[in-house]
């Protein structure tokens, strides 16, 4: 789910200033002239696409389709596989794992929770419960544009609707357990 958070967010010139081991930035990477002057045209995009995110005007539809297709698919093959036990069983719900993290999570930070938890899975678990809970407050909705709102198309259409599902599952766990 973290993936799919960071997906929504145009990068545009902030990745240019990040720095690997050596303290070099990808332009500095570059040697070729005409890279370099792509790699400007396209953090130029990106920071266009961030200051005019209010706007409603799809730009390129295919491509917004495309993206919100790979989103979607990912999002629902994430939840299938991985899901969240004990989120969806009916029952004795606020006594489940998750439901205990989501409480730890109001609570505390995620780093605070997970500090001394050396199990991977568990850590995602956590990871993917806070993500949830991001969303139960609706922290994702200004990540997406008002195009992508607002756009009538098939694939685009199916992605906002399962991230209002997701935001309903948050608000649900939420809900249980206060």
């Amino acid at each position: 789910l973290i993936l799919i958070w960071m997906s929504l967010s145009p990068p545009g010139s902030v990745l240019l200033q990040q720095t690997d081991g050596d303290r070099q930035t990808p332009l500095d990477l570059v040697s070729a002239l005409s890279q370099r002057e792509e790699l400007l045209r396209s953090a130029q995009a990106g920071d266009s696409a961030r200051t005019n995110k209010d706007k409603t005007e799809v730009l390129n539809l295919p491509l917004l389709e495309a993206g919100s297709s790979l989103l979607a698919h990912l999002i629902f093959s994430y939840q299938k596989e991985r899901g969240l036990p004990g989120l969806t069983q009916s029952g004795n719900r606020p006594h489940t794992l998750v439901y205990k993290l989501a409480a730890a999570l109001e609570k505390h930070s995620l780093q605070k929770v997970t500090s001394d938890w050396t199990d991977q899975r568990a850590v995602r678990l956590a990871e993917d419960v806070e993500t949830l809970l991001r969303l139960s407050r609706g922290e994702h909705k200004e990540q997406v544009s008002a195009a992508a709102k607002e756009c009538r198309g098939e694939n685009t259409v199916f992605l906002m609707e399962a991230l209002e599902n997701l935001q309903a599952n948050g608000k649900a766990l939420v809900a249980d357990f206060w």
